[in-house]
């Protein structure tokens, strides 16, 4: 059996085919392959959704700092305070319920 009476005939085809076809029935039914694939990419569309909308309102957050800190900086000073943050250098004193954490 030569190399060119091989590749003539129809056994390399046929084996090309089945080979194929393996590989497909493999890709599209087993629980790796396209089905998991298909899932995945549900998956991380949805989680593009979610930080698409939580960077706008991100953005939209951020605008209403600069807002506020333009508009009123002793307002902005007293929300940030309330939060529990302080000046560099500042040495806070708490009295009275201590409940709430800093």
């Amino acid at each position: 059996m030569n190399l060119a009476w091989l590749l003539k005939s129809r056994t390399v085809g046929a084996i090309l085919a089945l080979s194929g076809a393996v590989t497909s029935s493999v890709l599209m039914f087993s629980s790796e392959g396209l089905p998991s694939l298909r899932k995945r990419q549900a998956e991380l569309f949805s989680h593009k959704t979610n930080l698409y909308a939580i960077s706008i309102q991100n953005r939209n957050l951020r605008d209403e700092v600069s807002r506020l800190i333009q508009k009123d900086p002793e307002l902005m000073e007293a929300l940030v305070r309330r939060l529990g943050y302080d000046l560099p250098g500042e040495t806070v004193y708490l009295f009275g319920d201590q409940s709430t954490t800093r």
